[in-house]
């Protein structure tokens, strides 16, 4: 394989060859759902497209619609996640000490799923760090393509397509299908995965509400929107775009997080009994969530309630300012400009 490209383009590559064309034959089957835009298609509307595809082409002799996988598997999150994928082909990396933060932020198991609705793409990969592990004796993964599905009349579902190695170096499919309900609360579907899987939503979820939440910057971009269709004769279609876009997330942020000192927990708080007016020794205050309310019913406006990351705090230091996550956004194709910018965000940090 060449090692220039990056796993989620090979992986998508190697499923188009699979299937010749199938991709350009999804909107015929897919609706856009006013209730519902976050999702890009149901479940039916996938049976229906690929069963079309199966029935005006012969059976593939290898990959998700070959008989003999499809008697093991259905395979229908594949398709969705990477349908979903390519209508904007969105890589996203995030840094890796933000990444880390976020995991460690406390109460991300009592937010509600439905705050995954607020997702800015149909569907994307997330890049992992290199050597996050997410469940004891597998190796690590490289990363996930995400999209938002149908589960039942009473909420959706979060669909997970992981790559554990590199997609074209053996024989074996190396992926995993991961499959999460929006609960209220979302420990609620966590508890009902396997043991083994719970590790991995943990790690994932923390980052994935942060993408939602209302201090999420996207820079000089803005934040991204899901594509419009285009009418190509007498169908409206999505026009995949040609070329990959990386967004690369909490550049300053992670900046930032990378110099709050970490303090032991026997430091985090106390008080001299013999001062008369005590005050906290200097300490971090952990990162957590805050959600609150917005919208005035009596005055015709829709409550809904909003999301915000509170990052470390430093308390009683000689700098108390809040370390807010600032996060970049940039749409990077050379990897010289890569480098620059990240180092002309890491100077702006220390300037300020």
């Amino acid at each position: 394989m060449n090692r220039g490209i990056h796993p989620a383009l090979a992986f998508a590559k190697q499923v188009e060859g699979w299937s010749p064309g199938v991709f350009s034959q999804v909107d015929k089957w897919r609706e856009t759902d006013s209730l519902a835009p976050w999702r890009f298609m149901t479940f039916r509307q996938c049976k229906h497209w690929l069963a079309d595809w199966l029935k005006r082409n012969p059976a593939p002799e290898e990959g998700f619609l070959c008989p003999q996988i499809m008697k093991r598997f259905p395979p229908h999150i594949v398709y969705m996640t990477l349908a979903a994928w390519r209508t904007g082909k969105t890589l996203l990396h995030c840094d890796e000490s933000l990444f880390r933060m976020l995991g460690e932020t406390r109460q991300t198991d009592a937010l509600s799923g439905e705050m995954l609705r607020r997702l800015p793409f149909w569907g994307f990969w997330l890049d992992f760090p290199a050597d996050m592990v997410f469940a004891e004796g597998q190796g690590a993964l490289m990363g996930a393509f995400f999209t938002l599905a149908d589960h039942d009349n009473q909420t959706d579902a979060l669909l997970a397509l992981t790559l554990a190695q590199d997609p074209l170096s053996r024989e074996h499919i190396p992926m995993g299908m991961e499959y999460l309900a929006l609960t209220h609360p979302v420990s609620t579907a966590i508890s009902q995965q396997e043991e083994g899987n719970r590790g991995f939503w943990h790690a994932v979820l923390p980052v994935l509400f942060w993408l939602c939440s209302e201090n999420s910057e996207w820079g000089r971009q803005g934040k991204p929107v899901r594509p419009a269709p285009r009418r190509v004769g007498k169908h409206q279609r999505l026009i995949p775009p040609d070329k990959p876009v990386q967004i690369f997330a909490g550049a300053r942020a992670g900046s930032a997080l990378r110099q709050v000192p970490r303090a032991p927990e026997s430091s985090t708080s106390g008080y001299s009994p013999s001062t008369p007016h005590w005050r906290l020794r200097p300490h971090v205050r952990k990162a957590h969530w805050q959600s609150y309310w917005k919208g005035k019913p009596t005055q015709g406006e829709e409550k809904s309630m909003l999301l915000k990351w509170k990052p470390p705090q430093i308390v009683n230091g000689k700098d108390d300012d809040s370390l807010e996550a600032v996060a970049r956004f940039m749409k990077e194709t050379n990897k010289r400009e890569n480098v620059m910018n990240a180092s002309q965000l890491t100077q702006e940090h220390k300037d300020e």
